[in-house]
């Protein structure tokens, strides 16, 4: 009887709240700014209404210049390119630039996502700087770094582990989006989250450049496991070592397991929300990658295609 009663509130119930990342969506605005080349001019609507500001209006940036350097004459001050030291030359000059972000979806799909991005930043609100309970997949862990800049001098620091759910329960909405959960040496140590493993854990909700992220995690549960952990504090030493900082972030290595994004920070520890891409078996040029190849002949011979 009391079982029955139970199954009828729970059909009775609504269903839990469904949400998406709004901020991480790469559908609706193009950016025809050259730093942005890699990703077919694709950008995020965190960089265009958070960061940059710049829809509807547009965003003004300077190219520089050298008249010497543009004829092919040598520079000076024996200089390579034009930078922040040309500024006082008599050589220099910079053409001012005014781009816009292009709308890349119909007037009544655009309408749709303001509605949809509105009610994710209610949500947002209510929950940013709260603990609420976390449950999920494990979809991956890499260990965490960040790039320390000191002048001309870059050290790639060792800050711990990344882990990651491709969907998973705040609380009781389900959210169907990437959410990020740094790990402590000393947590990775006892825990030993691989990918695969059921996880269930509490943690304090922030959204990081435009990243949903549950920091100071407690009350780790883990009811099933999946494949064996395979990341450690001495691996990921070595790849701390042996690891290559990339020239771009290329989009086949977002979608690779040996690419992770670097927080990159100045002298006075900030950020400014620079990235920069690190592989973690150290191949240099992404268009030149051998292991992004392995992975595919893998999967056709898994598939039986293989000759």
């Amino acid at each position: 009887m009391k079982k029955n009663l139970l199954r009828s509130l729970e059909l009775l119930a609504p269903p839990p709240a469904r949400l998406l990342n709004q901020y991480r969506r790469r559908d609706v605005f193009r950016c025809r700014h050259e730093s942005h080349r890699h990703f077919n001019s694709a950008v995020s609507v965190y960089h265009v209404l958070k960061v940059k500001q710049c829809h509807p209006d547009g965003c003004i940036w300077f190219q520089w210049r050298c008249r010497m350097l543009g004829k092919g004459a040598p520079c000076p001050r024996k200089y390579k390119h034009v930078g922040r030291a040309c500024a006082s030359c008599p050589h220099f000059y910079d053409i001012k630039i005014m781009r816009r972000p292009e709308v890349m979806i119909s007037d009544q799909a655009f309408a749709q996502f303001t509605r949809d991005l509105r009610a994710f930043e209610t949500w947002i609100r209510d929950h940013q700087g709260t603990r609420i309970a976390c449950s999920g997949t494990v979809n991956s862990v890499k260990p965490r770094y960040r790039l320390r800049r000191r002048g001309a001098a870059t050290a790639v620091v060792f800050e711990g582990f990344l882990l990651n759910f491709r969907g998973a329960f705040l609380d009781t909405d389900r959210f169907e989006d990437f959410v990020y959960l740094p790990l402590t040496v000393a947590q990775q140590r006892r825990f030993r989250i691989g990918r695969g493993d059921a996880l269930h854990c509490t943690g304090t909700l922030v959204v990081r450049d435009g990243l949903i992220v549950l920091e100071h995690i407690r009350a780790v549960e883990i009811p099933q496991r999946g494949e064996p952990c395979f990341w450690n504090e001495s691996r990921a030493r070595v790849a701390q070592r042996s690891g290559r900082v990339l020239p771009f972030q290329a989009a086949q290595c977002y979608a690779c397991d040996k690419g992770i994004l670097l927080e990159v920070t100045d002298e006075d520890g900030c950020s400014r929300g620079r990235r920069t891409m690190f592989c973690l078996e150290g191949i240099a040029d992404p268009d030149w990658c051998w292991y992004s190849a392995q992975r595919l002949l893998h999967l056709d011979a898994c598939d039986g295609r293989a000759p």
